[in-house]
């Protein structure tokens, strides 16, 4: 698992050539802030590596060059992010080769008519692990070989009412490729890439807490394979409030949804129903109703059940909120829950789901842990701190990111994933804390495997002045896989003391402990790790 940044508004993905002729376009017919932040880093690491098997384990040295380059392009019309960082590692280690990565983030952002039309693309270059198996913690610096080079791009565009109509329309249509090459590694997996074409349409009336309402919402998907077979997917609800009283109303409901891999994993699913929906205050409801599906699946007999299913937003206070639905859906018993809770100095969020989709799919289903201000070209989370207010304004060189916590397996499978995760967040004066927790359930419908994940994650951060901190982290997983038989326990934990030197200069000095506990001897591995980086921004 990874912590991703992302600036804020920058999401989805066209190749690097549109993406910057759509840029220069922009920025020529719009006044506003532009940042420009080169920057090089020196790192020098020392570390040892145990492993059962020895292959790979002993003493090493590297050195580490990196320059980088952050472009930032602000305007009331057009947010535009472009960075790109090269590195260079000298090993004086026989079993490990010199090596270099450059590696890229592109987006831009285009809003018009006060944001109800918005085109975006976005372009990524990076290197992740594909498979948990290979090693969680896996990376440049002496796992190279394990990383596969993944490259995504694509674009969105959407379309939305304005804030003050009565009618609630949005309609958007997104487009994503996504191509990952084989490690030097086996990592089990082979080179592949995909294509995501989604589209979804929503109408409804803008106020559910008026007496009578309505809602109607679509979506449709396509996953081009290149392994395996294409995987469609279309989806559609209803729903209809009459009232009663001023806070009971009667309400209908129905759904749709289909799903084919052009294999075996074929199914189509329908459902109606009725109930009552209680308004709690002004913006807060909650419906109970009964309802009457039918499942049809690929070479198995229809399916007819009759069910209950609840809905429910609760929104106390302008601080907190709760929302979540028990339903059906062609693969049995469904929920969601999503809640945060934030006061000046504390946020707390809660989601729980399941979904059906391609693993690639799944890597853009982030755990979001909330907006942080980020230094310009930060690329670790510790560098980042919450704003100590909603009023606040980035400083010169700063800038607000959204801060998610995502997995790291990226199959082109078919995956059905239930998932819990809980982010909590504390921020006082000079420290920072941030706890994850996440509990997740995997099953390959393709080839029927299953593989359950459990995690804890802590950050911590402590400013000693305006020129010092102390940073430290902790990551646990247990992973099960089943058909392998095995399960691992996988710790990390880093600590890193960073001071700065001039307004240009700083230095840092971190230190890392990973250990792998398998229930299979071969995957039994430990590092200890310390280095020492310099870091200059011109």
């Amino acid at each position: 698992m990874a912590i991703i940044m992302a600036q804020v508004k920058a999401r989805f993905l066209l190749p690097a050539g549109m993406l910057l002729i759509a840029a220069v376009a922009t920025l020529t017919a719009t006044a506003a802030e532009t940042e420009i932040s080169p920057q090089i880093r020196a790192s020098t690491y020392a570390y040892d590596i145990e492993q059962f098997d020895s292959n790979g384990a002993g003493d090493g040295v590297a050195i580490a060059l990196s320059p980088s380059i952050d472009f930032l392009f602000n305007s009331k019309v057009v947010q535009t992010r472009f960075s790109w960082q090269h590195e260079s590692l000298f090993y004086e280690d026989d079993q490990r080769r010199n090596r270099s990565y450059d590696e890229f983030a592109f987006s831009n952002i285009v809003s018009l008519f006060s944001e109800r039309l918005t085109w975006g693309v976005n372009a990524r270059n990076s290197y992740q692990v594909r498979n948990t198996q290979s090693g969680v913690f896996s990376d440049k610096i002496t796992a190279g070989g394990e990383l596969s080079e993944a490259t995504t791009y694509g674009s969105f565009i959407n379309l939305n009412t304005a804030s003050y109509s009565d009618l609630n329309a949005a309609l958007r249509v997104e487009y994503n490729h996504s191509e990952y090459d084989q490690p030097d590694i086996d990592d089990g997996l082979p080179a592949f890439d995909n294509d995501s074409y989604r589209a979804g349409v929503l109408l409804a009336s803008r106020d559910r807490s008026r007496t009578a309402f309505w809602r109607l919402e679509g979506a449709l998907g396509r996953t081009q394979r290149e392994q395996r077979r294409d995987y469609e997917n279309r989806a559609a609800e209803a729903v209809v409030g009459v009232p009663l009283s001023s806070r009971l109303s009667l309400i209908g409901r129905g759904s749709y949804e289909f799903t084919d891999n052009n294999n075996f994993y074929r199914n189509e699913f329908s459902a109606y129903g009725g109930g009552i929906e209680l308004k709690l205050g002004r913006v807060s409801w909650v419906n109970v109703s009964v309802n009457k599906s039918t499942s049809k699946r690929f070479d198995e007999e229809d399916e007819d059940n009759t069910y209950w299913a609840t809905e429910f937003y609760l929104a106390p206070s302008r601080r907190s909120s709760l929302e979540g639905s028990y339903d059906r859906r062609y693969f049995g018993r469904t929920a969601s829950l999503a809640g945060q809770y934030n006061i000046r100095a504390l946020t707390a969020r809660l989601n729980v789901s399941d979904t059906v989709r391609t693993q690639t799919s799944l890597d853009r289903e982030l755990t979001d842990l909330g907006i942080f201000v980020c230094p310009i070209g930060t690329t670790e989370f510790t560098d980042c701190y919450r704003p100590p207010n909603a009023n606040y304004t980035p400083q010169p060189g700063e800038s607000y990111q959204q801060v998610t916590d995502v997995g790291v397996e990226l199959d082109q499978e078919l995956v059905l994933r239930r998932s819990t995760s809980f982010a909590l967040g504390y921020t006082k004066r000079r420290l920072s804390l941030n706890l994850l927790l996440n509990v997740s359930d995997i099953d390959y419908v393709e080839r029927n495997d299953e593989q359950t994940s459990r995690s804890i994650s802590l950050q911590t951060g402590w400013r000693l002045n305006e020129r010092s901190s102390i940073n430290a982290a902790l990551r646990i997983y247990k992973l099960d896989y089943q058909v392998a038989d095995r399960q691992d326990d996988n710790i990390l934990f880093s600590a890193g003391y960073e001071l700065t030197l001039t307004e240009q200069s700083e230095m840092s000095l971190s230190l890392r402990r990973t250990e792998r506990n398998s229930s299979i001897d071969r995957f039994t591995a430990s590092e200890n790790r310390v280095w020492l980086s310099y870091i200059y921004s011109f």
